[in-house]
Protein backbone atom coordinates (compact mmCIF):
# COMPACT_ATOMS: atom_id res chain seq x y z
CA UNK A 1 0.00 0.00 0.00
CA UNK A 2 1.31 3.81 -0.99
CA UNK A 3 0.56 6.45 1.35
CA UNK A 4 -0.90 8.12 -1.32
CA UNK A 5 -3.54 5.57 -2.01
CA UNK A 6 -5.85 7.90 -0.01
CA UNK A 7 -5.94 10.46 -2.81
CA UNK A 8 -6.48 7.88 -5.58
CA UNK A 9 -10.66 8.66 -6.09
CA UNK A 10 -9.48 12.73 -5.90
CA UNK A 11 -6.56 12.15 -8.37
CA UNK A 12 -8.97 9.77 -10.76
CA UNK A 13 -11.54 12.49 -10.97
CA UNK A 14 -8.91 14.78 -11.72
CA UNK A 15 -7.69 13.11 -14.65
CA UNK A 16 -11.35 11.79 -16.19
CA UNK A 17 -11.75 16.17 -15.80
CA UNK A 18 -8.31 16.91 -17.61
CA UNK A 19 -6.96 18.04 -14.61
CA UNK A 20 -4.25 15.95 -13.73
CA UNK A 21 -2.26 14.32 -16.53
CA UNK A 22 -1.19 11.02 -16.15
CA UNK A 23 2.12 9.49 -15.45
CA UNK A 24 4.10 7.98 -18.74
CA UNK A 25 2.48 9.36 -21.51
CA UNK A 26 4.27 9.69 -24.81
CA UNK A 27 4.96 13.04 -26.59
CA UNK A 28 1.70 13.30 -28.82
CA UNK A 29 -0.51 11.49 -25.58
CA UNK A 30 0.66 14.36 -23.33
CA UNK A 31 -0.20 16.46 -26.32
CA UNK A 32 -3.75 14.71 -26.87
CA UNK A 33 -4.54 15.09 -22.85
CA UNK A 34 -3.52 19.22 -23.27
CA UNK A 35 -6.39 19.26 -26.29
CA UNK A 36 -8.53 17.06 -24.23
CA UNK A 37 -8.08 19.75 -20.79
CA UNK A 38 -8.45 22.59 -23.31
CA UNK A 39 -12.17 21.45 -24.60
CA UNK A 40 -13.25 20.13 -21.71
CA UNK A 41 -12.44 23.02 -18.91
CA UNK A 42 -13.35 25.56 -21.63
CA UNK A 43 -16.70 23.59 -22.38
CA UNK A 44 -17.85 22.81 -18.71
CA UNK A 45 -15.93 25.55 -16.89
CA UNK A 46 -15.08 28.88 -18.18
CA UNK A 47 -18.15 29.59 -20.62
CA UNK A 48 -19.76 29.03 -17.19
CA UNK A 49 -18.38 31.52 -15.14
CA UNK A 50 -18.80 33.97 -18.50
CA UNK A 51 -21.97 33.29 -18.31
CA UNK A 52 -22.43 34.13 -14.50
CA UNK A 53 -20.44 37.14 -14.80
CA UNK A 54 -22.93 38.21 -17.49
CA UNK A 55 -25.62 37.37 -15.17
CA UNK A 56 -24.39 39.32 -12.52
CA UNK A 57 -24.10 42.20 -14.48
CA UNK A 58 -27.21 42.30 -16.25
CA UNK A 59 -29.27 42.47 -12.61
CA UNK A 60 -26.34 44.33 -11.28
CA UNK A 61 -29.33 46.63 -9.33
CA UNK A 62 -30.90 43.62 -8.44
CA UNK A 63 -29.84 42.96 -5.06
CA UNK A 64 -31.42 39.73 -4.56
CA UNK A 65 -31.44 38.46 -7.83
CA UNK A 66 -26.99 39.07 -7.45
CA UNK A 67 -27.09 37.50 -4.00
CA UNK A 68 -28.95 34.46 -6.00
CA UNK A 69 -26.15 34.48 -8.59
CA UNK A 70 -23.17 35.09 -6.92
CA UNK A 71 -23.37 32.14 -4.36
CA UNK A 72 -22.13 29.76 -7.47
CA UNK A 73 -19.88 32.49 -9.07
CA UNK A 74 -17.96 32.88 -6.06
CA UNK A 75 -17.16 29.36 -5.81
CA UNK A 76 -16.44 28.74 -8.76
CA UNK A 77 -13.62 31.85 -8.94
CA UNK A 78 -11.94 30.37 -6.30
CA UNK A 79 -12.41 26.58 -8.13
CA UNK A 80 -10.44 28.47 -11.09
CA UNK A 81 -7.85 29.32 -8.73
CA UNK A 82 -7.55 25.83 -7.78
CA UNK A 83 -7.37 24.43 -10.93
CA UNK A 84 -4.80 27.02 -12.43
CA UNK A 85 -2.47 26.01 -9.22
CA UNK A 86 -2.96 22.16 -9.69
CA UNK A 87 -2.18 22.93 -13.63
CA UNK A 88 0.76 25.14 -13.47
CA UNK A 89 2.16 23.50 -10.29
CA UNK A 90 1.45 19.68 -10.62
CA UNK A 91 5.21 18.62 -11.13
CA UNK A 92 6.05 20.16 -8.00
CA UNK A 93 2.50 18.04 -6.43
CA UNK A 94 3.78 14.89 -8.08
CA UNK A 95 7.40 15.06 -6.32
CA UNK A 96 5.80 15.86 -3.17
CA UNK A 97 2.79 12.60 -3.48
CA UNK A 98 6.38 10.88 -4.81
CA UNK A 99 8.25 11.92 -1.47
CA UNK A 100 5.39 10.88 0.75
CA UNK A 101 5.90 7.22 -0.64
CA UNK A 102 8.96 7.13 -0.66
CA UNK A 103 11.36 4.93 2.20
CA UNK A 104 11.75 8.55 4.44
CA UNK A 105 8.22 8.54 4.78
CA UNK A 106 7.46 5.11 4.68
CA UNK A 107 8.54 3.00 8.43
CA UNK A 108 9.13 -0.69 8.40
CA UNK A 109 8.75 -1.24 12.34
CA UNK A 110 5.26 -3.02 12.41
CA UNK A 111 3.75 -0.81 14.86
CA UNK A 112 4.38 2.31 13.24
CA UNK A 113 3.74 0.45 9.74
CA UNK A 114 0.19 -0.38 10.67
CA UNK A 115 -0.58 2.91 12.18
CA UNK A 116 0.23 4.69 9.08
CA UNK A 117 -1.91 2.02 7.02
CA UNK A 118 -4.65 2.87 9.47
CA UNK A 119 -4.35 6.79 8.46
CA UNK A 120 -4.14 6.32 4.79
CA UNK A 121 -7.39 3.61 4.98
CA UNK A 122 -8.96 6.20 7.36
CA UNK A 123 -8.51 9.17 4.95
CA UNK A 124 -9.22 7.48 1.75
CA UNK A 125 -12.74 6.80 3.17
CA UNK A 126 -13.16 10.31 4.21
CA UNK A 127 -12.20 11.40 0.55
CA UNK A 128 -14.30 9.17 -1.05
CA UNK A 129 -17.66 10.64 1.50
CA UNK A 130 -16.76 14.12 0.08
CA UNK A 131 -16.62 13.35 -3.35
CA UNK A 132 -19.96 11.23 -2.99
CA UNK A 133 -21.37 14.33 -0.91
CA UNK A 134 -20.70 16.61 -3.68
CA UNK A 135 -22.33 14.35 -5.99
CA UNK A 136 -25.26 13.69 -4.42
CA UNK A 137 -25.50 17.88 -4.04
CA UNK A 138 -24.48 18.38 -7.81
CA UNK A 139 -27.47 15.85 -8.60
CA UNK A 140 -30.30 18.23 -6.46
CA UNK A 141 -29.21 21.13 -8.24
CA UNK A 142 -30.04 20.37 -11.28
CA UNK A 143 -33.00 18.70 -10.18
CA UNK A 144 -34.64 21.20 -8.17
CA UNK A 145 -35.96 23.51 -11.03
CA UNK A 146 -37.50 20.47 -12.97
CA UNK A 147 -39.57 20.15 -9.79
CA UNK A 148 -40.85 23.74 -9.97
CA UNK A 149 -43.89 24.79 -12.01
CA UNK A 150 -42.01 27.01 -14.42
CA UNK A 151 -38.96 25.12 -15.72
CA UNK A 152 -36.07 26.88 -15.23
CA UNK A 153 -31.89 26.15 -15.76
CA UNK A 154 -30.06 25.09 -12.55
CA UNK A 155 -27.57 27.86 -12.97
CA UNK A 156 -28.42 31.92 -13.36
CA UNK A 157 -26.48 32.76 -16.20
CA UNK A 158 -26.93 34.74 -19.09
CA UNK A 159 -26.11 33.57 -22.83
CA UNK A 160 -25.98 36.07 -25.52
CA UNK A 161 -28.40 34.42 -27.49
CA UNK A 162 -32.18 33.05 -27.13
CA UNK A 163 -32.59 29.91 -25.43
CA UNK A 164 -35.89 30.03 -24.94
CA UNK A 165 -36.70 27.54 -27.98
CA UNK A 166 -37.67 24.12 -26.68
CA UNK A 167 -34.86 22.32 -28.28
CA UNK A 168 -31.65 24.83 -27.31
CA UNK A 169 -33.47 24.68 -23.79
CA UNK A 170 -33.28 21.03 -23.56
CA UNK A 171 -29.67 21.20 -24.76
CA UNK A 172 -28.97 23.82 -22.47
CA UNK A 173 -30.26 22.28 -19.20
CA UNK A 174 -28.45 19.63 -19.75
CA UNK A 175 -25.41 20.91 -20.80
CA UNK A 176 -25.41 23.39 -17.39
CA UNK A 177 -26.68 20.51 -15.43
CA UNK A 178 -23.38 18.41 -16.52
CA UNK A 179 -21.64 21.40 -15.65
CA UNK A 180 -23.00 21.20 -12.16
CA UNK A 181 -22.09 17.92 -11.50
CA UNK A 182 -18.27 18.44 -13.44
CA UNK A 183 -17.30 20.74 -11.59
CA UNK A 184 -18.56 20.00 -8.27
CA UNK A 185 -17.22 16.90 -8.11
CA UNK A 186 -14.31 17.85 -9.88
CA UNK A 187 -13.99 21.16 -6.90
CA UNK A 188 -14.47 18.23 -4.01
CA UNK A 189 -11.60 16.53 -5.67
CA UNK A 190 -9.36 19.59 -5.82
CA UNK A 191 -9.86 20.17 -1.81
CA UNK A 192 -9.22 17.12 -1.09
CA UNK A 193 -5.83 16.65 -2.68
CA UNK A 194 -5.01 19.35 -0.15
CA UNK A 195 -6.40 17.70 2.74
CA UNK A 196 -5.26 14.56 2.02
CA UNK A 197 -1.59 15.91 1.82
CA UNK A 198 -1.63 18.01 4.84
CA UNK A 199 -3.32 14.83 6.82
CA UNK A 200 -0.21 12.72 5.52
CA UNK A 201 1.74 15.33 7.21
CA UNK A 202 0.03 15.21 10.34
CA UNK A 203 0.40 11.53 10.55
CA UNK A 204 3.96 11.51 9.70
CA UNK A 205 4.20 13.99 12.75
CA UNK A 206 2.19 11.50 14.79
CA UNK A 207 4.96 8.44 13.75
CA UNK A 208 8.05 10.63 14.53
CA UNK A 209 6.11 11.52 18.20
CA UNK A 210 6.02 7.64 18.94
CA UNK A 211 9.48 7.01 17.53
CA UNK A 212 11.57 10.12 19.98
CA UNK A 213 8.65 7.85 22.77
CA UNK A 214 10.00 4.64 21.84
CA UNK A 215 13.48 6.34 21.72
CA UNK A 216 13.51 7.18 25.53
CA UNK A 217 12.61 3.51 26.37
CA UNK A 218 15.28 1.74 24.75
CA UNK A 219 18.00 2.98 26.97
CA UNK A 220 21.71 4.00 25.88
CA UNK A 221 22.83 1.32 23.52
CA UNK A 222 22.24 2.95 20.30
CA UNK A 223 20.20 5.56 20.80
CA UNK A 224 22.66 8.16 19.25
CA UNK A 225 21.84 6.63 15.67
CA UNK A 226 17.92 6.63 16.62
CA UNK A 227 18.04 10.25 17.62
CA UNK A 228 19.94 11.07 14.68
CA UNK A 229 17.60 9.52 12.03
CA UNK A 230 15.06 11.30 14.29
CA UNK A 231 16.06 14.63 13.52
CA UNK A 232 16.24 13.99 9.79
CA UNK A 233 13.16 12.61 9.97
CA UNK A 234 11.52 16.03 11.58
CA UNK A 235 13.58 17.95 8.99
CA UNK A 236 12.15 16.13 5.89
CA UNK A 237 8.35 16.31 7.27
CA UNK A 238 9.44 20.37 8.00
CA UNK A 239 10.49 20.47 4.21
CA UNK A 240 7.13 18.55 3.33
CA UNK A 241 5.25 20.91 5.25
CA UNK A 242 6.48 23.94 3.67
CA UNK A 243 6.55 22.88 -0.21
CA UNK A 244 2.65 22.15 1.05
CA UNK A 245 2.41 25.55 2.18
CA UNK A 246 4.60 27.31 -0.69
CA UNK A 247 2.12 25.66 -3.63
CA UNK A 248 -1.41 25.43 -2.02
CA UNK A 249 -1.22 28.84 -0.02
CA UNK A 250 -3.16 31.18 -2.71
CA UNK A 251 -5.85 28.46 -3.14
CA UNK A 252 -6.12 28.26 0.94
CA UNK A 253 -6.27 31.91 0.90
CA UNK A 254 -8.54 32.41 -1.87
CA UNK A 255 -11.09 29.63 -0.26
CA UNK A 256 -11.06 31.05 3.65
CA UNK A 257 -11.95 34.69 2.16
CA UNK A 258 -14.85 33.92 0.04
CA UNK A 259 -15.96 30.81 2.42
CA UNK A 260 -17.19 33.69 4.69
CA UNK A 261 -19.33 34.97 1.77
CA UNK A 262 -21.03 32.04 0.29
CA UNK A 263 -22.21 30.88 3.82
CA UNK A 264 -24.01 34.17 4.16
CA UNK A 265 -25.39 33.75 1.34
CA UNK A 266 -26.18 30.49 1.04
CA UNK A 267 -27.84 30.60 4.50
CA UNK A 268 -29.73 33.85 3.15
CA UNK A 269 -31.41 31.73 0.76
CA UNK A 270 -32.59 28.75 3.13
CA UNK A 271 -33.74 31.51 5.15
CA UNK A 272 -36.15 32.73 2.26
CA UNK A 273 -36.86 29.95 -0.20
CA UNK A 274 -40.40 28.28 -0.23
CA UNK A 275 -39.17 25.05 -1.92
CA UNK A 276 -38.63 22.46 0.04
CA UNK A 277 -36.52 20.36 -2.39
CA UNK A 278 -34.72 23.79 -2.46
CA UNK A 279 -34.28 24.22 0.83
CA UNK A 280 -32.63 20.54 1.06
CA UNK A 281 -30.45 21.54 -1.76
CA UNK A 282 -29.05 24.85 -0.68
CA UNK A 283 -28.54 22.87 2.90
CA UNK A 284 -26.06 20.13 1.21
CA UNK A 285 -24.30 22.94 -0.33
CA UNK A 286 -23.87 24.54 2.82
CA UNK A 287 -22.48 21.33 4.37
CA UNK A 288 -20.50 20.88 1.23
CA UNK A 289 -18.44 24.58 1.51
CA UNK A 290 -18.20 23.90 5.31
CA UNK A 291 -16.27 20.73 4.42
CA UNK A 292 -14.23 22.49 2.13
CA UNK A 293 -13.37 25.01 4.97
CA UNK A 294 -12.64 21.82 7.27
CA UNK A 295 -11.04 20.40 4.75
CA UNK A 296 -8.18 22.94 4.99
CA UNK A 297 -8.88 23.73 8.44
CA UNK A 298 -8.80 20.32 10.76
CA UNK A 299 -5.71 18.61 9.05
CA UNK A 300 -3.76 21.94 9.46
CA UNK A 301 -4.95 22.40 13.48
CA UNK A 302 -4.28 18.12 14.01
CA UNK A 303 -0.67 19.35 12.15
CA UNK A 304 -0.25 22.01 14.22
CA UNK A 305 -0.86 20.52 17.81
CA UNK A 306 1.14 17.24 17.03
CA UNK A 307 4.24 19.28 15.60
CA UNK A 308 4.24 21.09 19.39
CA UNK A 309 4.02 17.40 20.98
CA UNK A 310 7.11 16.38 19.71
CA UNK A 311 8.97 19.08 21.37
CA UNK A 312 7.86 17.42 24.38
CA UNK A 313 8.22 13.69 23.54
CA UNK A 314 12.10 15.10 22.39
CA UNK A 315 13.05 16.65 25.37
CA UNK A 316 16.21 14.74 26.91
CA UNK A 317 15.13 13.52 30.76
CA UNK A 318 18.07 10.71 31.27
CA UNK A 319 21.82 11.28 32.27
CA UNK A 320 24.78 9.65 31.05
CA UNK A 321 24.18 9.96 26.99
CA UNK A 322 25.57 13.20 25.85
CA UNK A 323 25.67 12.37 22.99
CA UNK A 324 22.10 12.25 22.32
CA UNK A 325 20.86 14.78 24.65
CA UNK A 326 22.50 17.22 22.39
CA UNK A 327 20.78 15.60 19.57
CA UNK A 328 17.21 15.53 20.78
CA UNK A 329 17.69 19.16 22.41
CA UNK A 330 18.13 20.65 18.90
CA UNK A 331 14.80 18.77 18.04
CA UNK A 332 13.16 20.33 20.85
CA UNK A 333 14.24 24.04 19.98
CA UNK A 334 12.97 23.83 16.60
CA UNK A 335 9.85 21.91 17.34
CA UNK A 336 8.43 24.99 19.56
CA UNK A 337 8.05 26.23 16.27
CA UNK A 338 4.56 24.84 15.69
CA UNK A 339 4.26 23.51 11.49
CA UNK A 340 1.61 25.98 10.04
CA UNK A 341 -0.09 26.43 6.54
CA UNK A 342 0.23 30.12 6.20
CA UNK A 343 -2.77 30.99 3.57
CA UNK A 344 -1.14 33.49 1.02
CA UNK A 345 1.19 34.49 3.72
CA UNK A 346 -1.64 36.38 5.34
CA UNK A 347 -2.60 34.11 8.17
CA UNK A 348 -2.16 30.36 9.90
CA UNK A 349 -4.66 27.58 9.01
CA UNK A 350 -6.50 25.76 11.63
CA UNK A 351 -9.93 25.71 13.77
CA UNK A 352 -10.19 29.01 14.80
CA UNK A 353 -9.60 30.30 11.08
CA UNK A 354 -12.39 28.55 10.62
CA UNK A 355 -14.65 30.22 13.89
CA UNK A 356 -13.81 33.36 12.26
CA UNK A 357 -14.69 32.28 9.18
CA UNK A 358 -18.09 31.56 10.35
CA UNK A 359 -18.40 34.67 12.71
CA UNK A 360 -17.56 36.74 9.77
CA UNK A 361 -20.34 35.23 7.54
CA UNK A 362 -22.54 35.53 10.14
CA UNK A 363 -21.79 39.59 10.38
CA UNK A 364 -22.30 39.87 6.75
CA UNK A 365 -25.52 38.14 7.05
CA UNK A 366 -27.10 40.09 9.29
CA UNK A 367 -25.54 43.47 7.06
CA UNK A 368 -27.27 41.51 3.97
CA UNK A 369 -30.64 41.35 5.62
CA UNK A 370 -30.56 44.90 6.80
CA UNK A 371 -29.96 46.24 3.74
CA UNK A 372 -32.35 43.58 1.66
CA UNK A 373 -35.32 45.26 4.00
CA UNK A 374 -34.32 48.81 3.33
CA UNK A 375 -35.13 48.56 -0.10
Amino acid sequence: MKNSDCLASSIAVMKYTGVWMPDNLTYGGRMTYMVFRCVTQTFIFVFIILAEIAYVYKHRHDSERMVDAAVLLLSHLVQAVKLMTIIVRQERIKRLISLGDGPAFTPTEPKLKAQLERAVKLTGLIGNLVLWSACITGVFWFVVPALKDVLTLPLKITFPFDISGQYIFAVMYVYTSLSVLTCGVGDAAENFLVSGVLTLASTQVGLLHEQLLDLKTDGKDGCYKKAVLCVKFHQRIIEYVEEVAKIFGLPIFCQCVTSSIVVCMTVYKITITQEPVEMVTLVFYLICVMMELMMYCYPADVLLNKSLQVSDAAYPEWSGNIKTAQVLLLTTLRAQRALVVNAGGMFKISLPTAAAVVQTSYTYYALLQQKLKKE
